[in-house]
Protein backbone atom coordinates (compact mmCIF):
# COMPACT_ATOMS: atom_id res chain seq x y z
CA UNK A 1 0.00 0.00 0.00
CA UNK A 2 3.09 2.06 1.02
CA UNK A 3 4.71 1.89 -2.34
CA UNK A 4 1.61 2.06 -4.44
CA UNK A 5 1.00 5.47 -2.90
CA UNK A 6 4.58 6.79 -2.98
CA UNK A 7 4.72 5.42 -6.69
CA UNK A 8 1.24 7.83 -7.33
CA UNK A 9 3.09 10.73 -5.12
CA UNK A 10 5.89 10.30 -7.44
CA UNK A 11 3.44 11.20 -10.59
CA UNK A 12 2.25 14.12 -9.28
CA UNK A 13 3.64 17.77 -10.82
CA UNK A 14 3.44 20.91 -9.50
CA UNK A 15 1.47 23.65 -11.97
CA UNK A 16 3.84 25.52 -13.78
CA UNK A 17 4.76 29.35 -12.16
CA UNK A 18 5.80 30.65 -15.66
CA UNK A 19 4.15 34.04 -16.34
CA UNK A 20 0.63 33.78 -18.51
CA UNK A 21 -0.27 36.52 -20.86
CA UNK A 22 -3.76 35.47 -20.97
CA UNK A 23 -6.59 35.53 -17.60
CA UNK A 24 -7.19 32.24 -19.02
CA UNK A 25 -4.30 30.57 -18.66
CA UNK A 26 -4.39 32.37 -14.87
CA UNK A 27 -7.25 30.97 -14.03
CA UNK A 28 -6.26 27.38 -15.26
CA UNK A 29 -3.61 27.51 -13.29
CA UNK A 30 -5.15 28.28 -10.02
CA UNK A 31 -7.84 25.72 -10.75
CA UNK A 32 -5.19 23.51 -11.00
CA UNK A 33 -3.88 24.26 -7.81
CA UNK A 34 -7.30 24.31 -6.02
CA UNK A 35 -7.36 20.88 -7.22
CA UNK A 36 -4.25 19.39 -6.30
CA UNK A 37 -4.83 21.25 -2.53
CA UNK A 38 -7.92 19.88 -1.84
CA UNK A 39 -6.89 15.72 -3.27
CA UNK A 40 -3.76 16.46 -0.65
CA UNK A 41 -5.78 17.40 2.20
CA UNK A 42 -7.93 14.46 1.35
CA UNK A 43 -4.25 11.91 1.12
CA UNK A 44 -2.98 13.29 3.82
CA UNK A 45 -6.36 12.64 6.07
CA UNK A 46 -6.23 9.32 5.60
CA UNK A 47 -2.89 8.52 6.66
CA UNK A 48 -3.86 10.27 9.75
CA UNK A 49 -6.73 7.97 10.08
CA UNK A 50 -4.56 4.95 9.14
CA UNK A 51 -1.34 6.53 11.55
CA UNK A 52 -3.79 6.59 14.35
CA UNK A 53 -5.14 2.84 14.03
CA UNK A 54 -1.94 1.97 13.82
CA UNK A 55 -0.61 3.81 16.91
CA UNK A 56 -3.61 1.64 19.23
CA UNK A 57 -2.59 -1.77 17.40
CA UNK A 58 0.73 -0.95 18.98
CA UNK A 59 -0.66 -0.04 21.91
CA UNK A 60 -2.82 -3.00 22.17
CA UNK A 61 -2.01 -6.90 21.80
CA UNK A 62 -1.16 -7.48 17.95
CA UNK A 63 -3.69 -9.78 16.26
CA UNK A 64 -1.92 -12.76 14.81
CA UNK A 65 -2.09 -11.92 11.10
CA UNK A 66 -0.01 -8.74 11.64
CA UNK A 67 2.84 -8.70 14.20
CA UNK A 68 3.83 -5.35 16.19
CA UNK A 69 7.17 -5.33 13.70
CA UNK A 70 5.37 -5.14 10.40
CA UNK A 71 2.88 -2.74 11.93
CA UNK A 72 5.90 -0.20 13.14
CA UNK A 73 7.25 -0.52 9.69
CA UNK A 74 4.24 0.36 8.47
CA UNK A 75 3.67 3.14 10.67
CA UNK A 76 7.37 4.96 9.82
CA UNK A 77 6.65 4.51 5.95
CA UNK A 78 3.46 6.50 6.52
CA UNK A 79 4.45 8.99 8.41
CA UNK A 80 7.19 9.95 5.66
CA UNK A 81 4.92 9.63 3.01
CA UNK A 82 2.76 12.11 5.02
CA UNK A 83 5.69 14.35 5.71
CA UNK A 84 7.07 14.13 2.34
CA UNK A 85 2.97 15.28 1.27
CA UNK A 86 2.84 18.53 3.10
CA UNK A 87 6.16 19.42 1.78
CA UNK A 88 5.07 19.22 -1.61
CA UNK A 89 1.81 20.28 -1.06
CA UNK A 90 3.74 24.00 0.55
CA UNK A 91 6.78 23.85 -2.05
CA UNK A 92 6.22 26.86 -4.77
CA UNK A 93 5.27 25.33 -8.46
CA UNK A 94 8.49 23.83 -9.93
CA UNK A 95 9.94 25.83 -12.89
CA UNK A 96 10.27 22.18 -14.92
CA UNK A 97 6.30 21.22 -14.60
CA UNK A 98 4.04 20.81 -17.49
CA UNK A 99 2.89 24.22 -18.95
CA UNK A 100 -0.86 24.28 -19.07
CA UNK A 101 -1.76 24.88 -22.74
CA UNK A 102 -2.63 28.15 -23.90
CA UNK A 103 -5.96 28.82 -25.17
CA UNK A 104 -5.43 32.79 -26.18
CA UNK A 105 -2.64 34.95 -26.31
CA UNK A 106 -2.96 38.97 -25.40
CA UNK A 107 -0.57 41.25 -27.74
CA UNK A 108 -0.07 44.77 -27.67
CA UNK A 109 -1.88 46.73 -25.03
CA UNK A 110 -5.46 45.44 -25.36
CA UNK A 111 -5.52 44.23 -22.06
CA UNK A 112 -4.85 48.07 -20.38
CA UNK A 113 -6.63 50.24 -22.62
CA UNK A 114 -8.82 51.36 -19.32
CA UNK A 115 -5.21 52.55 -18.11
CA UNK A 116 -5.36 55.25 -21.33
CA UNK A 117 -7.98 56.93 -19.90
CA UNK A 118 -8.52 60.11 -17.80
CA UNK A 119 -9.76 60.61 -14.65
CA UNK A 120 -13.42 61.65 -14.55
CA UNK A 121 -14.55 64.07 -11.64
CA UNK A 122 -17.66 65.90 -11.70
CA UNK A 123 -18.77 68.71 -9.15
CA UNK A 124 -22.13 70.28 -8.96
CA UNK A 125 -23.06 73.85 -6.88
CA UNK A 126 -27.27 74.62 -5.89
CA UNK A 127 -27.44 78.10 -5.21
CA UNK A 128 -31.22 79.14 -2.90
CA UNK A 129 -31.12 83.04 -1.79
CA UNK A 130 -33.20 85.21 -0.32
CA UNK A 131 -32.64 88.72 -0.86
CA UNK A 132 -35.02 91.24 0.79
CA UNK A 133 -38.65 90.62 0.56
CA UNK A 134 -37.57 88.82 -2.09
CA UNK A 135 -36.96 85.33 -3.27
CA UNK A 136 -35.03 83.98 -5.51
CA UNK A 137 -35.49 80.62 -7.06
CA UNK A 138 -33.22 77.96 -6.24
CA UNK A 139 -30.62 77.85 -8.97
CA UNK A 140 -27.76 75.80 -10.74
CA UNK A 141 -24.77 77.80 -10.03
CA UNK A 142 -22.53 76.29 -11.44
CA UNK A 143 -21.44 72.45 -13.02
CA UNK A 144 -17.44 71.36 -13.42
CA UNK A 145 -16.20 68.57 -15.57
CA UNK A 146 -12.52 67.87 -14.52
CA UNK A 147 -10.15 65.26 -16.84
CA UNK A 148 -7.19 64.50 -15.20
CA UNK A 149 -4.37 62.42 -16.63
CA UNK A 150 -0.97 61.46 -16.93
CA UNK A 151 0.59 61.59 -20.65
CA UNK A 152 4.04 60.00 -20.04
CA UNK A 153 6.57 59.88 -17.20
CA UNK A 154 7.02 63.03 -17.52
CA UNK A 155 3.56 64.95 -17.92
CA UNK A 156 0.08 65.10 -16.66
CA UNK A 157 -2.52 66.55 -18.04
CA UNK A 158 -5.72 68.64 -16.63
CA UNK A 159 -8.73 70.42 -18.70
CA UNK A 160 -11.82 71.46 -16.04
CA UNK A 161 -14.96 72.49 -17.76
CA UNK A 162 -17.46 74.95 -16.39
CA UNK A 163 -21.23 75.16 -17.42
CA UNK A 164 -22.60 78.15 -15.83
CA UNK A 165 -24.97 81.29 -16.62
CA UNK A 166 -22.62 82.21 -19.73
CA UNK A 167 -22.63 78.85 -21.06
CA UNK A 168 -19.75 75.95 -21.64
CA UNK A 169 -16.44 77.80 -20.52
CA UNK A 170 -12.87 76.07 -20.48
CA UNK A 171 -11.74 77.20 -16.99
CA UNK A 172 -8.53 75.30 -16.95
CA UNK A 173 -6.96 73.37 -19.66
CA UNK A 174 -3.14 72.61 -19.12
CA UNK A 175 0.07 70.25 -19.18
CA UNK A 176 1.73 69.91 -16.17
CA UNK A 177 6.04 69.16 -16.38
CA UNK A 178 6.50 68.78 -13.09
CA UNK A 179 10.18 66.55 -12.95
CA UNK A 180 12.12 69.26 -14.59
CA UNK A 181 16.12 69.67 -13.83
CA UNK A 182 16.86 72.03 -10.85
CA UNK A 183 13.34 71.40 -9.37
CA UNK A 184 11.17 73.42 -11.58
CA UNK A 185 7.52 72.52 -12.08
CA UNK A 186 5.83 74.06 -15.47
CA UNK A 187 2.04 74.70 -16.21
CA UNK A 188 1.63 75.47 -19.96
CA UNK A 189 -2.04 75.93 -21.02
CA UNK A 190 -5.11 78.04 -19.58
CA UNK A 191 -4.69 78.00 -15.43
CA UNK A 192 -6.36 79.76 -12.52
CA UNK A 193 -2.94 81.86 -11.29
CA UNK A 194 -0.85 81.99 -8.37
CA UNK A 195 -2.11 85.26 -6.97
CA UNK A 196 -2.35 85.10 -3.54
CA UNK A 197 -3.80 81.86 -0.97
CA UNK A 198 -7.38 81.78 -2.34
CA UNK A 199 -7.11 82.50 -6.41
CA UNK A 200 -5.96 78.94 -7.60
CA UNK A 201 -9.00 77.86 -5.57
CA UNK A 202 -11.49 76.49 -7.62
CA UNK A 203 -15.52 78.43 -6.90
CA UNK A 204 -16.67 74.95 -5.01
CA UNK A 205 -13.19 74.51 -2.70
CA UNK A 206 -13.82 77.85 -1.38
CA UNK A 207 -14.33 78.57 2.23
CA UNK A 208 -17.28 80.97 1.54
CA UNK A 209 -20.06 80.95 -1.31
CA UNK A 210 -17.85 83.66 -3.57
CA UNK A 211 -14.35 84.84 -4.02
CA UNK A 212 -13.77 87.46 -1.65
CA UNK A 213 -14.92 91.20 -2.12
CA UNK A 214 -11.45 92.89 -3.08
CA UNK A 215 -10.80 89.62 -5.95
CA UNK A 216 -14.20 90.56 -7.35
CA UNK A 217 -13.44 94.50 -7.83
CA UNK A 218 -9.93 94.04 -8.83
CA UNK A 219 -10.52 90.68 -10.89
CA UNK A 220 -13.72 90.42 -11.55
CA UNK A 221 -16.51 87.55 -10.31
CA UNK A 222 -14.11 84.64 -11.07
CA UNK A 223 -10.72 86.07 -10.29
CA UNK A 224 -7.56 85.72 -11.75
CA UNK A 225 -7.40 83.33 -14.61
CA UNK A 226 -5.74 83.36 -17.35
CA UNK A 227 -2.99 81.81 -20.74
CA UNK A 228 0.73 81.20 -21.04
CA UNK A 229 3.56 79.52 -18.69
CA UNK A 230 3.68 79.35 -14.94
CA UNK A 231 7.41 78.18 -13.42
CA UNK A 232 7.49 77.58 -9.62
CA UNK A 233 10.49 76.15 -7.45
CA UNK A 234 10.72 75.24 -4.03
CA UNK A 235 13.82 77.05 -2.74
CA UNK A 236 16.17 74.98 -0.50
CA UNK A 237 14.90 76.04 2.89
CA UNK A 238 16.90 79.29 3.37
CA UNK A 239 14.84 80.47 5.54
CA UNK A 240 11.59 78.66 6.45
CA UNK A 241 10.43 75.14 6.79
CA UNK A 242 9.58 75.42 2.71
CA UNK A 243 10.12 78.27 0.15
CA UNK A 244 8.45 78.30 -3.25
CA UNK A 245 9.04 80.82 -6.03
CA UNK A 246 6.34 81.54 -8.94
CA UNK A 247 7.01 83.24 -12.40
CA UNK A 248 4.06 83.51 -14.83
CA UNK A 249 3.88 84.68 -17.93
CA UNK A 250 0.18 85.48 -19.65
CA UNK A 251 -1.96 86.69 -22.01
CA UNK A 252 -4.11 90.11 -20.99
CA UNK A 253 -7.00 88.24 -21.43
CA UNK A 254 -8.60 89.34 -17.86
CA UNK A 255 -11.41 91.79 -18.69
CA UNK A 256 -11.09 93.18 -15.43
CA UNK A 257 -7.35 94.31 -15.00
CA UNK A 258 -5.93 94.15 -18.22
CA UNK A 259 -6.96 95.27 -21.80
CA UNK A 260 -9.20 91.38 -22.59
CA UNK A 261 -7.18 90.52 -25.62
CA UNK A 262 -5.38 87.30 -25.94
CA UNK A 263 -1.55 87.82 -26.48
CA UNK A 264 -2.25 91.70 -27.16
CA UNK A 265 -0.10 92.46 -23.92
CA UNK A 266 1.49 90.24 -21.78
CA UNK A 267 1.26 90.28 -18.23
CA UNK A 268 3.98 89.45 -15.81
CA UNK A 269 3.04 87.67 -12.40
CA UNK A 270 5.38 87.26 -9.49
CA UNK A 271 5.12 85.33 -6.01
CA UNK A 272 7.07 84.34 -3.13
CA UNK A 273 5.44 82.24 -0.60
CA UNK A 274 6.97 80.94 2.72
CA UNK A 275 5.61 78.60 5.32
CA UNK A 276 6.70 77.77 8.68
CA UNK A 277 5.88 75.07 11.00
CA UNK A 278 5.38 76.10 14.37
CA UNK A 279 4.66 74.27 17.87
CA UNK A 280 3.77 70.81 16.78
CA UNK A 281 -0.09 71.59 15.85
CA UNK A 282 0.26 75.37 14.18
CA UNK A 283 1.50 76.83 11.11
CA UNK A 284 1.98 80.09 9.53
CA UNK A 285 2.70 81.21 5.73
CA UNK A 286 3.26 84.47 4.27
CA UNK A 287 3.56 85.32 1.19
CA UNK A 288 3.97 88.00 -1.51
CA UNK A 289 2.42 88.73 -5.07
CA UNK A 290 2.49 91.11 -7.51
CA UNK A 291 1.03 91.54 -11.37
CA UNK A 292 1.52 93.94 -13.80
CA UNK A 293 -0.17 94.25 -17.60
CA UNK A 294 -1.88 96.94 -19.87
CA UNK A 295 -5.85 97.84 -19.88
CA UNK A 296 -6.94 98.56 -23.11
CA UNK A 297 -6.68 101.83 -23.82
CA UNK A 298 -2.60 100.97 -23.15
CA UNK A 299 -2.66 102.41 -19.56
CA UNK A 300 -0.64 100.65 -17.04
CA UNK A 301 -2.50 98.31 -14.95
CA UNK A 302 -0.26 96.96 -11.41
CA UNK A 303 -1.79 94.66 -8.52
CA UNK A 304 0.43 93.90 -5.86
CA UNK A 305 -0.47 91.63 -2.83
CA UNK A 306 0.65 90.67 0.94
CA UNK A 307 -1.20 87.19 2.44
CA UNK A 308 -0.55 86.15 6.25
CA UNK A 309 -2.49 82.42 6.84
CA UNK A 310 -2.19 80.84 10.40
CA UNK A 311 -3.52 77.14 10.90
CA UNK A 312 -3.81 75.40 14.40
CA UNK A 313 -4.69 71.68 13.83
CA UNK A 314 -4.34 70.18 17.56
CA UNK A 315 -2.28 66.17 17.46
CA UNK A 316 -5.21 63.73 18.19
CA UNK A 317 -7.82 65.87 17.48
CA UNK A 318 -7.95 67.29 13.83
CA UNK A 319 -11.43 65.39 13.32
CA UNK A 320 -12.97 67.33 16.11
CA UNK A 321 -11.15 70.70 16.50
CA UNK A 322 -8.89 73.71 14.29
CA UNK A 323 -8.74 76.94 13.19
CA UNK A 324 -8.02 78.84 10.38
CA UNK A 325 -7.25 82.81 10.14
CA UNK A 326 -6.05 84.24 6.79
CA UNK A 327 -5.92 87.76 5.80
CA UNK A 328 -4.64 89.31 2.45
CA UNK A 329 -4.01 93.03 1.41
CA UNK A 330 -4.10 94.35 -2.33
CA UNK A 331 -2.88 97.53 -3.42
CA UNK A 332 -3.94 98.71 -7.40
CA UNK A 333 -2.36 100.74 -9.45
CA UNK A 334 -4.33 101.52 -12.61
CA UNK A 335 -4.27 104.34 -15.62
CA UNK A 336 -7.60 105.41 -16.85
CA UNK A 337 -7.98 106.41 -20.48
CA UNK A 338 -6.31 109.83 -20.23
CA UNK A 339 -3.51 107.78 -18.66
CA UNK A 340 -4.09 109.52 -15.25
CA UNK A 341 -2.90 107.01 -12.42
CA UNK A 342 -5.10 105.46 -9.53
CA UNK A 343 -4.19 104.25 -6.66
CA UNK A 344 -6.65 101.97 -4.65
CA UNK A 345 -6.69 99.62 -1.60
CA UNK A 346 -8.51 96.71 -0.91
CA UNK A 347 -8.07 93.84 1.88
CA UNK A 348 -9.97 90.72 3.67
CA UNK A 349 -9.58 88.83 6.47
CA UNK A 350 -12.08 85.75 7.69
CA UNK A 351 -11.45 83.35 10.45
CA UNK A 352 -12.73 79.55 10.37
CA UNK A 353 -12.96 77.16 13.26
CA UNK A 354 -13.84 73.65 13.64
CA UNK A 355 -16.45 73.77 15.91
CA UNK A 356 -17.39 69.78 15.94
CA UNK A 357 -17.26 67.08 13.71
CA UNK A 358 -18.03 67.86 10.30
CA UNK A 359 -19.11 70.82 11.24
CA UNK A 360 -17.28 74.38 10.44
CA UNK A 361 -18.37 78.18 11.20
CA UNK A 362 -16.68 81.28 10.06
CA UNK A 363 -16.89 84.69 8.97
CA UNK A 364 -15.01 87.06 6.60
CA UNK A 365 -15.17 90.98 6.52
CA UNK A 366 -13.66 92.69 3.45
CA UNK A 367 -13.35 95.72 2.37
CA UNK A 368 -12.32 97.08 -1.27
CA UNK A 369 -12.22 100.30 -3.06
CA UNK A 370 -13.11 101.21 -6.48
CA UNK A 371 -9.67 100.88 -8.63
CA UNK A 372 -10.59 104.15 -10.47
CA UNK A 373 -12.13 106.04 -7.80
CA UNK A 374 -10.88 105.65 -4.50
CA UNK A 375 -13.44 108.03 -2.97
CA UNK A 376 -15.95 104.53 -3.64
CA UNK A 377 -15.69 101.67 -1.99
CA UNK A 378 -17.54 99.01 -0.40
CA UNK A 379 -17.37 97.31 3.33
CA UNK A 380 -18.91 93.75 3.84
CA UNK A 381 -19.48 91.09 6.53
CA UNK A 382 -20.22 87.31 5.74
CA UNK A 383 -20.23 85.04 8.44
CA UNK A 384 -21.58 81.04 7.59
CA UNK A 385 -21.53 77.79 8.78
CA UNK A 386 -20.59 74.93 6.72
CA UNK A 387 -21.16 70.99 7.05
CA UNK A 388 -19.87 68.33 5.56
CA UNK A 389 -22.51 65.39 5.28
CA UNK A 390 -19.02 63.28 3.97
CA UNK A 391 -16.20 64.01 1.95
CA UNK A 392 -18.48 64.36 -1.44
CA UNK A 393 -21.15 66.61 -0.26
CA UNK A 394 -20.97 69.67 1.71
CA UNK A 395 -23.96 72.15 3.27
CA UNK A 396 -23.49 75.56 3.56
CA UNK A 397 -25.43 78.59 5.22
CA UNK A 398 -24.28 82.31 4.52
CA UNK A 399 -25.75 85.42 5.27
CA UNK A 400 -23.67 88.63 3.66
CA UNK A 401 -24.46 92.36 3.85
CA UNK A 402 -22.62 94.83 1.85
CA UNK A 403 -22.46 98.49 2.22
CA UNK A 404 -21.51 100.73 -0.39
CA UNK A 405 -19.84 104.01 0.70
CA UNK A 406 -20.33 107.29 0.30
CA UNK A 407 -24.22 106.57 -1.32
CA UNK A 408 -24.66 103.67 1.46
CA UNK A 409 -26.77 101.64 -0.57
CA UNK A 410 -27.03 97.95 1.02
CA UNK A 411 -27.08 94.67 -0.60
CA UNK A 412 -27.89 91.98 2.33
CA UNK A 413 -29.26 88.24 0.99
CA UNK A 414 -29.39 84.51 3.07
CA UNK A 415 -28.02 81.84 1.01
CA UNK A 416 -28.46 77.94 1.21
CA UNK A 417 -25.68 76.04 -1.05
CA UNK A 418 -25.36 72.94 -1.85
CA UNK A 419 -21.81 71.23 -3.47
CA UNK A 420 -21.11 67.45 -4.52
CA UNK A 421 -18.38 66.19 -6.11
CA UNK A 422 -18.00 62.36 -7.70
CA UNK A 423 -14.98 61.11 -9.04
CA UNK A 424 -11.22 60.86 -7.73
CA UNK A 425 -10.65 64.97 -7.52
CA UNK A 426 -13.01 66.29 -4.47
CA UNK A 427 -13.42 69.68 -3.91
CA UNK A 428 -9.74 70.08 -4.49
CA UNK A 429 -7.62 72.85 -3.37
CA UNK A 430 -3.77 74.27 -3.96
Amino acid sequence: MAAAFLLLLSGVEAPARAQRESAEAVAAVRSELASLRAEYERRIAALEGRIEELEGALESPAPATEPPAAAQDELASLRAAAREAAADESAEPSSSAVPVPITATATGREGSLNLLNPEISFTGILLGATLGDERDEFAFEEFELDLQSALDPFSRTRVTLAVGDEGLEIEEAYVNYSSLPGGLDLLAGKFRQRFGPLNRQHLHALPQTEYPLVYQTLFGEEGLGQTGLSFSWLLPKPWATANEVTLEVTDGENEAAFGGEEFEDLAILGRLKNFWELAGSSYFEWGVSGIAGKTATGGASRVYGTDFTYSWQPAGRTKYRGLTWRTEILFSEREDDLGVRHDAVGAYTDVEGLVRRNLYGGVRFDRAEDPLDSDSHTTGIVPYLSWWQSEYVRLRAEYSLFELQPSGERDDRFTIQLTWAAGPHKHESY
